[in-house]
């Protein structure tokens, strides 16, 4: 694939990812009523997202099952973070840091 091809690819995804997301600005960007089911449910697509990913970093690799090692360690210790500091950022760094700790011990 050329450099050209390569680069349209991505600003036609960037442009289709930018529609999508003013596509709800501009739908219910008027006074508009959200029944308190719909809104419960918008609000669980985030942290089910970012589950779907964890969980599949954590468990599958290249599409097979990934053995016990660094990337469950590092799991287990932004656990222990995110319990004991309750922030999102600070427990991201912490398995981040965990991780690159863990692989140059060479685990």
């Amino acid at each position: 694939m050329s450099t050209l091809t390569t680069f349209l690819v991505f600003t036609a995804a960037a442009i289709g990812t930018y529609l999508i997301r003013i596509s709800g600005i501009v739908i219910f960007g008027r006074e508009r009523y959200i029944p308190p089911r719909v809104e419960k449910a918008l609000h669980l697509v985030g942290p089910a997202a970012m589950a779907a990913i964890v969980a599949n970093s954590l468990l599958l690799d290249e599409g097979a099952w990934r053995g016990f090692g660094a990337w469950h360690l590092a799991a287990l210790v932004a656990v222990g973070v995110a319990l004991w500091r309750r922030s999102s950022g600070v427990t991201m760094a912490a398995g981040a840091v965990a991780f690159a700790a863990l692989l140059l011990s060479g685990l």
